[in-house]
């Protein structure tokens, strides 16, 4: 672990907090902006860093810092939004480990990072929210209703933050590669030689 790393995490874990207080409610999920933080942080902090920005954020909810949406405790973590919640270090983990395997500047680069940043960055997190909602919710019970209520509506926003944070890592990218953002002054030294 790299001290450089940490900040960053803190960092992305501050980011998501006040970009958390954003919040359109429709029905048992509210739009919020969110995922866009995760999709950013996993691919530009890499899968490690990246999924240890949201476990630290988790870790500090049930401390009691209202690190999402302005609300914590335990009752954040096993009400509604539970599942998608315990999924967005998963998102940012495999988002983290596929971008950091693309090479910058590549062809195609763009096309990628948003099909990447969409369904890893965020509809990984579908699945146990999905799953967790159903449960929580009776009047959810039936698969339909499940997904109608925590996943369908979301997707084109989804997707549009998917484009947004596209735009976002690949300038970053070019600049600052995850070795660099983590790494600092070392990696920039480690390449002169």
């Amino acid at each position: 672990m790299k001290f450089r790393g940490l900040i960053f995490c803190a960092l992305f874990v501050a980011l998501f907090a006040v970009l958390s207080l954003v919040q359109l409610p429709i029905g048992s999920v509210p739009i919020t902006l969110e995922t866009l933080v995760i999709m950013v942080c996993g691919a530009l902090l890499g899968p490690w860093y990246g999924g240890l920005t949201f476990v630290l954020l988790i870790v500090l909810d049930l401390a009691g810092l209202p690190l999402i949406g302005g609300h914590a405790g335990p009752s954040l973590l096993l009400g509604p939004t539970a599942g998608y919640i315990w999924g967005w270090p998963f998102c940012a983990f495999f988002a983290g480990f596929v971008v950091q395997r693309m090479p910058a500047g590549s062809r195609g680069e763009w096309w990628k990072l948003v099909l990447v940043l969409f369904f890893l960055g965020d509809c990984i997190c579908y699945i146990p929210g999905v799953l967790w909602l159903r449960h929580a919710v009776p009047s959810l019970k039936p698969w339909g209703s499940a997904l109608a209520g925590g996943m369908w509506p979301f997707l084109p926003g989804d997707f549009v933050k998917a484009v947004i944070g596209a735009i976002i890592v690949q300038r970053v990218r070019r600049v600052y590669p995850t070795e660099r953002i983590v790494g600092g002054d070392r990696f920039v030294e480690a390449t002169k030689l």
